[in-house]
């Protein structure tokens, strides 16, 4: 096979100052490497009538015709699901650690299901940590519950939700924040 140099003064870049080698394309009527008779390089090139073989295998079916052929039915749901979902709806879940605790501020994008609440978002963060009595202990590994001085405020889309209001139902596009706050 003869080698085709493209620019002679362009090195390999390797640092063994040898030069880039292309090889050379097969003549009119001649096959390149590995190819059978009559492939081409695939769809639009190559010899033949119309768009040529290509360098697969003709596909099972009726034969020559708008399409490959039919194909056998998909054996399952797909091999989705692939982030952003399409028509997936999200709850953002906001924790503001402030000033006092900025390490513990973080967004989360929970996936939005019927009947979702806030505890059950702010739980499904694996940020927030809730008690029997279903207070919220802790935040990222920080105690806030019972003995400790740490305030959490929980706001629903800016309302201020009171502690035995977090099975409150949200919506898709809501947002919830948790903000932290030491109190002496």
């Amino acid at each position: 096979m003869e080698v085709q140099h493209a620019n002679p003064k362009a090195s390999a870049g390797c640092g063994c100052g040898s030069l880039r080698a292309f090889p050379a394309p097969p003549a009119p009527g001649q096959q390149g490497p590995g190819q059978a008779p009559g492939q081409g390089l695939g769809p639009g090139f190559g010899p033949g009538p119309g768009f040529g073989p290509g360098p697969f295998p003709p596909l099972p079916g009726p034969g020559p015709g708008p399409g490959p052929g039919p194909f056998p039915p998909f054996p399952g749901p797909g091999p989705g699901p692939f982030p952003p979902f399409p028509g997936q709806r999200f709850v953002t879940v906001f924790i503001n650690g402030g000033r006092q605790f900025p390490w513990l501020t973080r967004s989360f994008n929970i996936p939005h299901r019927f009947g979702l609440t806030v505890r059950q978002a702010l739980a499904a963060t694996g940020a927030v940590q809730f008690g029997l009595g279903g207070q919220i202990v802790s935040v990222g590994g920080l105690y806030t519950g019972p003995g400790s001085n740490i305030r959490t405020i929980v706001r629903l889309n800016g309302r201020v939700i009171p502690p035995g209001f977090l099975n409150t139902p949200v919506q898709p596009g809501s947002f919830i924040s948790l903000e932290l706050s030491r109190f002496f």
